[in-house]
């Protein structure tokens, strides 16, 4: 329940992209310790980087305010670290895919066919490689 109430201390920018789901819960709590201009300076550096904090680079941007050391120069380079499961994963964006699908299909249809098509090109590759 605490950390509920924590949240309350979030600037009302940081606040909504919790509501919308573009900040995690636990990150959020780390952030709501920050003074209200380090948090404009941390939505500043989300804005910059165009993701979210993992709560690692949350707890690493609490620790810089708490060492007076937090500036948007410290935030940004903090927020633009490759996180571990951005190394693991391809995302591609709806409008970059939409073109080549009907706009009836959902996402979920779209990477069912992906993966068709892939595994498809793989087979014929195999076969190539066997000649």
């Amino acid at each position: 329940m605490h950390r509920y109430i924590r949240l309350t201390n979030l600037t009302p920018d940081l606040l909504d992209m919790v509501d919308q789901k573009q900040i995690s819960f636990n990150p959020a709590v780390e952030l709501s310790y920050l003074k209200p201009a380090e948090q404009e300076m941390v939505k500043e550096a989300l804005d910059w980087a165009q993701t979210a904090p993992s709560l690692s680079q949350a707890q690493r941007i609490k620790k810089l305010s708490q060492e007076g050391a937090c500036t948007p120069d410290a935030m940004r380079e903090i927020m633009s670290e490759v996180k571990k499961g951005d190394l693991e994963r391809v995302t591609f964006r709806n409008e970059t895919l939409r073109k080549y699908f009907p706009k009836s299909y959902t996402a979920q249809q779209m990477q069912d066919q992906i993966i068709k098509l892939l595994e498809q090109w793989q087979k014929r590759r195999q076969r190539d490689q066997e000649r």
